[in-house]
């Protein structure tokens, strides 16, 4: 049964008699208070109660001995009552989005057919001494150990002080797992049952000091780890080895680490063992600090696996984002997002690699946003074929670039489909064309064109205009704020008819400003 009419409270003459009813949904109604009659519910096999903000009292939970689901979520209960102990038959426990900071201990080990446990609180015995003197102390996180049917766990709390440094025989063997440690507990990373948890790790901490048990059970498992705002972070690697990675997906490190100047420095790191062998994406993101990604070279199979890279507002990189070592590494990156880099001045690199060496096959994304001092998306000369698999590029506030791409790599863009060149006010042509090699550039894939805001912009190819470029397949065509583009855009850039009368796609603006 789901009720949305109880705008205050429900009627105590509502439930009269036992109750075959077995699910209730009470959700987003602004009841205050649970009748007495609420233990007549006695088959009551799931209770929602999320965001019931009014209750004051849930006391009376403990009597519904049936109950399987029971989900709190943003309720106003800083401490969760210890009737809630009496629920041995729950299966399901979320009290995640609220205040319930604290839990009674002696409430959870009680619940010993628990499989999935949602909630984000304190532990330890840190009360009052008023608390201390009548015996109500806080839970301690050996009771969410004891669980041992406990198989989806979703926890955030405040100081790794209150994980056990040792526990018993028994290890968790949770299946999936979201467990955010950081004391800054104002901020909601919780996420919901229905979320579909993976096996996640935050830490406002290094692994370095984490428990054997913690990281047997956890961090080895982990396919997802974030850093936030974590100290004493200096290099990636020694996190990576203590904390056994070897299966982690999704790499994130945020926040200001006064430290962390290169993410790995693998100058003294073993060559014939590869790391992140398994990790798909990597977000780095507000490291003021950071000024290399990579410092000496990653064994062979390091980072093989790495899909997608994005780097925003680390301001003290200065040279490539991605330097030659690191690039021939990086086998199947697919996407790369670059954002706000106030000192960049290339996006790839290639000097000192042999002639002939394939790089970035599988490169199908590349957006690059408020990059104020790149002056060349590649340094070096370019490899043959490379951007070869290039689908769609985005190129914003890049405000010294001049030019896209040589000839050399415009040949390449063959599979090129979406192409958005916006706010660059010295960008004068697009593709830097050697008229001796070729009069015509075709680019056989591409839908989708947008240049905007553009001052300096003469032409797509070369600045007299004897190459053309032809787009056999454009459907749409937005070019606004280009003044000295316009009257050249016919002997540019080659259109069929059909292709003019779908030029100006208003929603193409919508759908590209960045």
């Amino acid at each position: 049964m789901c009720i949305s009419c109880f705008n205050s409270d429900i009627p105590k003459t509502f439930f009269q008699c036992p109750n075959a009813l077995r699910v209730f949904d009470l959700s987003y109604t602004g009841i205050s208070v649970l009748p007495s009659s609420f233990n007549l519910l006695t088959n009551l096999q799931a209770l929602y109660l999320d965001c019931c903000n009014k209750i004051t009292d849930i006391s009376i939970l403990g009597k519904l001995k049936k109950v399987e689901i029971l989900s709190l979520k943003k309720i106003p209960h800083k401490e969760l009552p210890k009737e809630i102990g009496n629920l041995t038959s729950l299966r399901m426990l979320d009290v995640t989005g609220g205040c319930v900071h604290k839990i009674p201990s002696k409430v959870l080990s009680r619940l010993y057919r628990l499989e999935e446990l949602y909630m984000k609180c304190e532990f330890g015995d840190w009360g009052s001494k008023v608390e201390e003197a009548v015996g109500q102390t806080n839970a301690d996180f050996d009771e969410i150990i004891s669980l041992f049917r406990l198989n989806i766990l979703k926890v955030y709390i405040s100081d790794a002080a209150c994980l056990p440094t040792e526990i018993g025989y028994f290890e968790p063997t949770w299946v999936k797992f979201d467990i955010c440690i950081s004391r800054d507990l104002s901020s909601e990373m919780m996420l919901a049952p229905d979320d579909q948890p993976s096996r996640t790790l935050t830490l406002d901490r290094t692994i370095n000091g984490l428990s054997d048990w913690f990281i047997n059970v956890v961090t080895q498992k982990a396919e997802k780890l974030e850093y936030r705002e974590c100290k004493g972070l200096n290099n990636i690697l020694k996190e990576y080895e203590h904390g056994r990675l070897h299966g982690l997906k999704h790499l994130s490190v945020i926040g200001c680490h006064e430290n962390l100047e290169e993410l790995i420095n693998a100058t003294t790191w073993d060559p014939s063992k590869p790391v992140f062998e398994s990790l798909e994406e990597l977000h780095l993101l507000h490291l003021q600090c950071l000024k290399e990604l990579c410092v000496g070279e990653l064994p062979l199979g390091s980072l093989c696996n790495l899909k997608l890279l994005k780097v925003q507002t680390c301001c003290n990189l200065v040279n490539a984002l991605l330097p030659p070592k690191l690039l021939q590494r990086l086998t199947n990156l697919e996407t790369v997002f670059c954002v706000n880099m106030e000192h960049m001045k290339y996006v790839f690199a290639s000097e000192g690699l042999e002639l002939g060496t394939i790089l970035l096959t599988k490169l199908s994304e590349m957006r690059l946003c408020a990059l104020f001092e790149l002056i060349s998306i590649w340094n070096g000369p370019a490899p043959h074929a490379i951007f070869g698999n290039l689908k769609v590029l985005a190129v914003c506030k890049c405000t010294k670039l001049k030019n896209l791409f040589p000839s050399d790599v415009a040949r390449s863009l063959v599979q090129l489909e979406d192409l958005s060149v916006e706010r660059c006010p010295n960008l004068g042509i697009v593709i830097e064309a050697c008229t001796s090699l070729k009069k015509i550039y075709l680019f056989p894939e591409l839908k989708k064109l947008a240049l905007i805001n553009l001052p300096e912009l003469t032409w797509f190819c070369t600045e007299n205009g004897t190459v053309h470029t032809e787009c056999p397949l454009l459907e749409y065509l937005y070019v606004d704020e280009c003044p000295q583009f316009v009257n050249s855009a016919s002997a540019s850039v080659k259109l069929n008819d059909q292709q003019h009368l779908n030029s100006l796609a208003k929603r193409w603006e919508d759908m590209y400003k960045l």
